[in-house]
């Protein structure tokens, strides 16, 4: 990581603490995706399966088509060493909703 992205990584989204404040040189980049199954491909995909009677070989013979479908944009989030070792930790549908500083706020 280069300083330009260490910059934008300078400041805990879950506490609002600088990642130093720990004393520990180490953070965590979390990168959270929310997927719905696309049921229609998987039937299909299923459906060759049985007709092949093999499901590996109809990974191979099968279109490999996306089965899964973004549900919301990619969210990348920095987490201390403090945050990431808490006892209590949110759930992830939490974790989603945190809305990390632009660019412009960060300085």
């Amino acid at each position: 990581m280069r300083e330009t992205e260490l910059r934008r990584h300078a400041v805990c989204n879950l506490c609002k603490e600088k990642i130093g404040a720990t004393h520990i040189p180490m953070f965590w980049v979390v990168k959270i995706e929310r997927h719905g199954v696309k049921l229609d491909a998987v039937k299909r995909q299923s459906g060759l399966a049985m007709a092949i009677g093999s499901p590996e070989l109809a990974g191979v013979m099968g279109p490999n088509e996306e089965m899964t479908m973004p549900m919301m944009d990619e969210l990348t989030l920095t987490v201390c060493e403090s945050c990431a070792l808490d006892i209590n930790p949110l759930p992830i549908a939490a974790l989603a909703e945190i809305k990390p500083p632009s660019t412009e706020e960060r300085g």
